[in-house]
């Protein structure tokens, strides 16, 4: 766990009560056999927490980066699966002839904030 201290704080009787920024991540490198692995990983970041509820925040962020860090893997074994299949020359083929759509997916979400 990491835990950040901003400068923004409060003052409350006699002490400071700072807020935190408090970011969790996984990663793992995960050996799929014959010389291959897929490395999922996720970070997931709480700003401006409250030091007196950072323990709820951090349990909260701990298990949406266990449930993110569950279907990055799962997506990754689907991909290394569908190279494994298709192979890989054939793989960036297809990934060559979508490359319009992602880009137009990724200028979207710079735009909205939103994936479609």
């Amino acid at each position: 766990m990491e835990i950040v201290s901003t400068p923004l704080f409060t003052m409350k009787g006699k002490g400071v009560i700072m807020k935190l920024d408090i970011s969790v991540s996984r990663k793992a490198t995960i050996n799929t056999g014959n010389y291959s692995s897929i490395g999922p990983g996720v970070s997931v970041t709480a700003h401006d927490v409250n030091q007196l509820g950072f323990q709820e925040a951090y349990e909260t962020i701990s298990n949406l980066a266990d449930a993110l860090f569950a279907l990055e893997t799962l997506k990754l074994s689907e991909e290394m699966g569908t190279i494994k299949e298709q192979g890989l020359p054939e793989y960036s083929k297809m990934l060559s002839r979508s490359k319009d759509v992602m880009v137009k997916q990724v200028e979207e979400y710079e735009m909205t904030g939103k994936v479609k």
